[in-house]
């Protein structure tokens, strides 16, 4: 019963949570860029809100048992790319490789979108019940 939970109810919403959370987290970007920096903290915490959401869609893909879980480790990649490129610059002082920043947020969101909308079709399927254990031989003959 969890698992078809976790796989026709939890991962769809998972999904389409993870990428409205990316639409606000570029529109948090472009309100650091167009109202002033100190709205640049948004955009920071706001990506600790993705990470709990990434993980949990993860949890849901594992324990829904998808059979396809290349577009997660795709997100899942890209994601943790986004992250790696905000701390080129600040590492290794190559700005040019962190200006990838936006450019990976929109191939990101592309990916999500395409996820959420294959993990939509799981949502039409109906949780199964569990089947019922019925004791074997050896537990049912009386000793």
């Amino acid at each position: 019963m969890i698992r078809s939970i976790a796989r026709t109810r939890a991962l769809p919403v998972l999904a389409w949570t993870f990428l409205v959370g990316l639409g606000i987290q570029i529109f948090f970007a472009g309100m650091y860029v167009f109202v002033g920096a100190s709205n640049i903290e948004l955009h920071r915490n706001f990506a600790h809100v993705l990470l709990a959401t990434s993980v949990l869609l993860t949890l849901a893909v594992f324990i829904g048992r998808v059979p396809q879980k290349r577009l997660l480790f795709i997100v899942l990649g890209l994601f943790t790319l986004q992250g790696m490129l905000v701390h080129v610059n600040q590492w290794f002082g190559l700005s040019m490789v962190a200006a990838l920043h936006p450019v990976n947020a929109m191939v990101m969101a592309y990916a999500t979108l395409s996820f959420a909308k294959r993990s939509s079709t799981y949502w039409s399927e109906e949780p199964e019940a569990e089947p019922m254990r019925t004791p074997s031989a050896v537990e049912a003959s009386p000793a």
